[in-house]
């Protein structure tokens, strides 16, 4: 929660303190109050007395996890991380699997290499054929 919804929460806390009477305790009146009524008030007037000090609490915790807890989870994770992916029994399985897959895919380099350079010859020939200066005989002939 922000600071402000807290300031709100407290103000409301003392809107609703000011609508509930409550009679004092050793009044003989029709409708003494009841326990869940005077657990209300008790804890009201704990609000009333505490309630900057509560606001200051979370601020302070709330700056406590942004500056110093999350830094230090975020670096503890990536430190797992690491130790995790540099593991050597992991490595050692998955070493296979990453040969056989770069082998698989150096196949496909090389047929893609094979394929490009055949048509890159015949792109030469053609443009080799279209740029060729043609005798008067052969045009004749044409």
């Amino acid at each position: 929660w922000s600071a402000a919804t807290l300031v709100i929460v407290f103000y409301y806390i003392t809107y609703i303190n000011n609508i509930i009477t409550f009679p004092a305790r050793n009044c003989m009146c029709s409708n003494p109050p009841t326990m869940t009524t005077e657990y209300i008030h008790n804890f009201l007037l704990y609000l009333h007395k505490n309630a900057w000090t509560i606001i200051l609490i979370l601020f302070i915790g709330y700056l406590c996890k942004i500056y110093f807890v999350e830094p230090f989870l975020s670096e503890y994770q990536a430190k797992q991380s690491y130790k995790d992916a540099t593991n050597p029994d992991r490595v050692a399985v998955l070493t296979p699997d990453m040969r056989r897959v770069r082998a698989k895919q150096q196949e496909i380099a090389m047929q893609r290499a094979i394929d490009a350079a055949e048509e890159r010859r015949k792109k030469m020939a053609e443009e080799k054929l279209r740029k060729r200066v043609k005798s008067p005989e052969e045009e004749r002939w044409e």
